[in-house]
């Protein structure tokens, strides 16, 4: 089993140190992680920080980027000889003008995985329950899309990311918000977007975190993956979005078995930023071993 979006305490909104994560994926029968610690860089928020040792750095300073660099290769070295390869991994959440913001040393790491995901709207998070009534109450279901996917395809233009993370995170609250609806705002945006990842060759995530808050789908949703198989988009990496040790894992053999139902044969895993496909069914049956 795999599961490439984790978020050790390095990301100010989780909690658990990176050897806690190893030790949990090692108990829950994992065989490979990726760490995907935020990168949240706007600088009008109150959380372009990252944690280490349990204090406040700087998004913007590069120790911080060696430090985690470091400490998940060596994390790596000493698990895999128990049976877990340790990836490195990095999660950037994406708005206009980023680049100017990002660390140096960002463009130096030897990244596996780099998750390009949207969140903010006018400085406002759309994962943030409060934050998230301040966008909605701004923008019409239409609006929404436009603005959402506009950002989505301006995020695959920079080609700076491998993956997009969870492509349709707006319905987090959005759903009930805006209704049913929301499930179809990509459709006027799928040809732009997926001709955009085709060609700077940048996959998705299918992301488990939707069903610890009770949606019925992962995300994104299965109409939206096949539409994106479709049209070529065939590279797809899957991940729990842990935020905590105990999370590790979480929904993956449900997604594995979520994706074969709807046709998808194949799940990907990442090494110096190099996909490499593996069955759906073999992973099912390691576990069932």
């Amino acid at each position: 089993m795999i599961d490439y979006h984790i978020h050790p305490n390095y990301s100010s909104d989780a909690r658990g140190t990176i050897d806690e994560f190893c030790q949990s994926a090692l108990k829950n029968g994992l065989k490979e992680i990726c760490f995907t610690t935020h990168l949240d860089s706007d600088l009008t928020r109150d959380d372009a920080y990252v944690m280490v040792d349990d204090k406040k750095v700087d998004v913007q300073s590069n120790d911080w980027l060696v430090h985690y660099e470091s400490s998940v290769r060596q994390a790596d070295e000493t698990y895999r000889k128990q049976g877990l390869r340790v990836k490195l991994g990095i999660e950037v959440d994406y708005y206009p003008g980023i680049r100017e913001n990002l660390p140096d040393q960002f463009f130096d790491t030897d990244f596996d995985v780099i998750l390009g995901s949207v969140h903010l709207f006018d400085h406002h998070a759309i994962s943030v329950e409060k934050e998230s009534h301040k966008v909605f109450q701004k923008y019409t279901l239409s609006q929404l899309g436009e603005r959402y996917y506009g950002y989505l395809i301006n995020c695959v233009d920079t080609e700076l990311f491998d993956i997009l993370a969870h492509i349709d995170l707006y319905r987090r609250y959005g759903e009930q918000y805006y209704g049913k609806e929301i499930f179809n705002i990509w459709k006027p945006h799928i040809e732009q977007l997926s001709d955009a990842m085709r060609t700077k060759k940048v996959a998705f995530e299918v992301n488990t975190s939707s069903w610890r808050k009770n949606l019925t789908d992962p995300m994104p949703t299965g109409s939206l993956i096949k539409s994106l198989i479709a049209r070529g988009i065939d590279i797809i990496t899957i991940g729990s979005d842990a935020h905590y040790p105990e999370m590790i894992g979480n929904g993956i053999q449900r997604v594995l078995t979520y994706l074969q139902e709807i046709g998808v044969e194949t799940v990907s895993t990442y090494e110096k930023r190099t996909p490499q496909k593996i069955p759906i069914e073999s992973l099912i049956q390691q576990q069932e071993k």
